[in-house]
């Protein structure tokens, strides 16, 4: 592949400035210091919502026609590898380091190389944000991913969280980005379930209604032998008992698809959290050594 393949691919995706703005958005309030460094800046996107927020930050990326985006933004953008960029920074010479979709797209020893740069660049209190695709998002992991030919392999957060802690930084925050929550597709998503009110007090009110015994209407649908008294009100009382049986059956089938359709909607939200997902690790300050990685 050509250096300039990350910037075609954005081309020929018709990339969307204004939905990246919003997404990335998520992560400006962990920047407090500058400057900030974003590794594989892009068109530098961020880099504007950074500007925007006073913190002064300059980005780095392998491809040219990323370079000559950020740069038409008016950003400082170096032409270079992100990780052997970073290993010429000095040593804690920066207030914060940002990666969002970059990981993925090195092997795990690279990945582990620039956990292991940033804990020697960042000032203590300094953090590395580095957001990731979500491969616990079915729709992530069956085929967006795999649209980038760039990409090599997902990372979860517990894989960042290990890089972080190896390189003696502390993660102090983890998740996903809820403003990248597409959801599940349309077509999975079905009408909530129709309640309706149960018959008791609408049966009971008929009960109530039967007329009086011997009355006319007693009268008319007895026959001859029968006790005016009785027919009507046993037949409309059997009739009422027949319709509450059938009443009390429905309400329980009514309980069963609200049921079902709640967990349904819970497997829907298991099934596809937000698409991208995130690991924020801070440099400790003297005398307050990150834990100690887990055996």
């Amino acid at each position: 592949m050509n250096d300039r393949t990350e910037s075609q691919y954005y081309a020929f995706r018709e990339f969307d400035y204004a939905n990246a703005h919003k997404v990335l958005s998520h992560y400006v309030g962990y920047f407090t210091e500058s400057p900030v460094l974003e590794l594989a800046c892009g068109p530098g996107v961020f880099l504007d919502l950074l500007d925007a927020a006073g913190i002064s930050a300059r980005g780095v990326d392998l491809d040219p026609g990323m370079v000559e985006q950020a740069a038409e933004r008016g950003h400082e953008v170096v032409l270079d590898d992100a990780l052997a960029y970073l290993k010429s920074v000095q040593d804690a010479s920066l207030g914060g380091l940002f990666a969002a979709h970059f990981i993925e797209h090195l092997p795990s020893e690279v990945a582990a190389g620039v956990y292991t740069e940033a804990a020697r660049v960042l000032r203590p209190g300094g953090v590395f944000v580095a957001a990731v695709p979500n491969a616990a998002c079915l729709s992530v992991l069956g085929y967006d991913f795999w649209r980038d030919p760039t990409h090599v392999r997902f990372y979860d957060p517990v894989a960042l969280e290990f890089f972080a802690r190896q390189a003696g930084l502390e993660v102090t925050d983890t998740g996903g980005n809820p403003l990248n929550h597409p959801g599940a597709p349309g077509q999975l998503h079905n009408s909530p379930a129709e309640s309706f009110a149960d018959l008791k007090q609408d049966l009971n009110q008929v009960l109530d209604g039967i007329p009086a015994a011997g009355d006319q209407e007693h009268r008319r649908f007895r026959q001859p032998h029968e006790d005016p008294r009785t027919v009507l009100s046993d037949t409309v009382q059997r009739l009422v008992h027949l319709i509450g049986v059938l009443d009390d059956r429905l309400q329980v089938v009514q309980h069963q698809l609200v049921s079902q359709q709640t967990a349904y909607q819970r497997l829907l939200e298991e099934l596809y959290p937000p698409n991208e997902t995130y690991v924020v690790a801070r440099r400790p300050a003297p005398g307050r050594p990150s834990r100690s990685p887990e055996a």
